[in-house]
């Protein structure tokens, strides 16, 4: 699969700043000399090789968490208000789940069933609280799709949400899963701007570790 667009551009640039506020840097200079070429599934899995080999699983967690997409902040503006002037998680998790359903109800097309079902399971952006952590589960990329699949491989596909490397999945290929702290760092820096504070995120599940969902634990 070849990817040359401003999507993959970003995505490299915020690897370099993942390895930049490691203190790791240098290494960036290494990947784009002896790594990168224009497929992103092929140089992805030696992208993960290599960092296993010169980075702790922390600064795996940390790199990979920074390449994450990210939800626009203006949607979540009013929600950080609110907590710095209540302090109150439950209450701005409530928010949080009423934003994400009126918004994944149009984008996805959904009824009220599906979405009682995605609330229930902690499916979606809010995820469930319970104390001070959030389990939150990823709804399938082509949702529809998903559920209307047969195939566990094309279900799979169906499900993960990275453009760069979901293609290894249909070709039963192997990359890290340490991988999908890019997609744990979605929520990572969802809650760090909500509470203005550091939190750490563990992926529980991942479609890359051959589990049916993938499952991020949020610990505020």
């Amino acid at each position: 699969m070849i990817m040359n667009n401003d999507f993959e551009e970003q995505w490299i640039s915020k690897l370099h700043e993942g390895l930049s506020k490691i203190g790791k840097g240098y290494l960036y200079d290494e990947i784009e000399k002896s790594i990168r070429n224009d497929d992103p599934v092929d140089w992805s899995q030696k992208l993960m090789k290599f960092l296993c080999q010169r980075l702790t699983e922390e600064e795996i967690k940390q790199v990979m968490c920074s390449c994450a997409c990210l939800t626009p902040k203006d949607n979540l503006k009013h929600i950080r208000e609110e907590y710095t002037r209540t302090k109150d998680i439950q209450h701005v998790h409530n928010l949080l789940q009423q934003q994400f359903e009126s918004f994944i109800r149009e984008y996805k097309n959904l009824d009220d069933d599906q979405i009682d079902f995605l609330r229930e399971n902690g499916w979606g952006m809010a995820g469930k609280l319970d104390g001070n952590v959030i389990y939150a589960t990823k709804i399938p990329k082509e949702f529809h799709k998903y559920f209307a699949e047969k195939d566990e491989r094309k279900k799979q596909y169906y499900y993960c949400h990275c453009p760069r490397i979901r293609e290894i999945i249909l070709e039963n290929r192997f990359i890290d899963p340490q991988y999908c702290y890019c997609g744990a760092g979605y929520y990572k820096d969802i809650w760090e701007y909500i509470t203005q504070g550091d939190v750490q995120v563990e992926v529980l599940e991942s479609i890359l570790k051959g589990d049916k969902y993938c499952k991020i634990a949020i610990y505020l």
